[in-house]
């Protein structure tokens, strides 16, 4: 029987850190993959290429970032959080309409109203 792994989310801020500390020389990727508990073995490395821009990491010899450009790379700003946190309201707001349609729907079924077309005017007509 296979054990579940929990898939962990990382901040932009967080790997940013990281992949800092790893160039600075302050720690390894292992040691910083360890202390920070990240499981993947190579996440850090691929943390490394995000920041450092190089599209085609496969080729090492065009790989026109150093480390000392990395380093002074701009730090992920706070509209990656802003972006993050719009979408998750995005994602509410998707959730509620879908479940207020469905309700709607059921009310309709049940209740044999059209609540798609003017409530009022169903009203006027019952009313003569």
């Amino acid at each position: 029987m296979k054990s579940i792994k929990s898939v962990r989310i990382y901040s932009e801020e967080f790997k940013w850190q990281v992949v800092q500390e790893v160039l600075s020389g302050k720690m390894t990727k292992e040691e910083a993959r360890k202390l920070y508990s990240i499981q993947g073995n190579c996440t850090i490395l691929y943390w490394m290429r995000k920041f450092s821009g190089n599209d085609n990491y496969r080729n090492f010899h065009s790989f026109g970032t150093s480390l000392e450009e990395m380093s002074k790379l701009k730090k992920p700003d706070a509209s990656i959080k802003k972006i993050e946190e719009l979408e998750l309201r995005l994602k509410e707001a998707n959730v509620r309409a879908a479940l207020w349609q469905k309700m709607v729907e059921i009310a309709e079924e049940q209740l044999h109203i059209d609540f798609k077309k003017k409530y009022g005017a169903q009203l006027l007509k019952n009313i003569k």
